[in-house]
C-alpha cells in the first residue's frame, strides 16, 4: 500500500489538526478504528489509523507532525469518504483544504459541505490549471 491520496491545506499559515485530535475524531468516524501512534523521530508521521470494513478493502488514513496533512491509500470513494470526513470536521469556510492526488496531477478544493459526488466530479487538472501560477500564495516558497 502507498498514498493514493492527501488532503492538505495549501496556506502556510493554516493547520488541519494535531495528532490527538485526529485520533480522537477518527476514532468518532471509524469505531473500531486501528489506531498507531509514532514516533515522528522515527517516522515521518505521527499518528495513523487502518479502517477495517467486512465489505469494503482496508485503508489507511496518516496524520503528520505539521498538521498540514494527511494521507491515505485507500480507492477513490474511500479518499473522497476522507475528505469529506475532515471539511466535517472544519467547517469553517476559512480554512483552505484541498484533497490531491498522488502525482499532484490534479486537486479539488474541499469546500463546506462538499459530498463525495462533488469530489468525483470536482478535480482540477494541472495540466490545464497550474497550481504554481494561479494560487502564488500557496505555492510561492516552493
Amino acid at each position: 500500500m502507498g498514498v493514493r491520496y492527501m488532503v492538505l491545506v495549501p496556506d502556510p499559515n493554516q493547520v488541519i489538526f494535531d495528532a490527538d485530535t485526529f485520533v480522537k475524531e477518527a476514532q468518532v468516524r471509524w469505531p473500531g478504528c486501528r489506531v498507531f501512534v509514532d514516533d515522528p523521530s522515527k517516522a515521518i508521521s505521527d499518528a495513523s489509523v487502518r479502517v477495517d470494513s467486512a465489505d469494503d478493502p482496508t485503508f489507511m488514513v496518516i496524520h503528520f507532525p505539521d498538521c498540514r496533512a494527511l494521507t491515505t491509500d485507500g480507492l477513490p470513494y474511500q479518499a473522497a469518504e476522507v475528505a469529506v470526513w475532515v471539511r466535517e470536521v472544519h467547517p469553517d469556510p476559512g480554512l483552505v483544504l484541498w484533497l490531491i492526488d498522488n502525482g499532484f496531477a490534479a486537486h479539488v478544493v474541499l469546500h463546506p459541505g462538499i459530498t463525495t459526488d462533488e469530489i468525483h466530479a470536482g478535480w482540477v487538472d494541472h495540466r490545464e490549471h497550474n497550481p504554481y501560477e494561479e494560487f502564488p500564495q500557496y505555492f510561492g516558497d516552493w
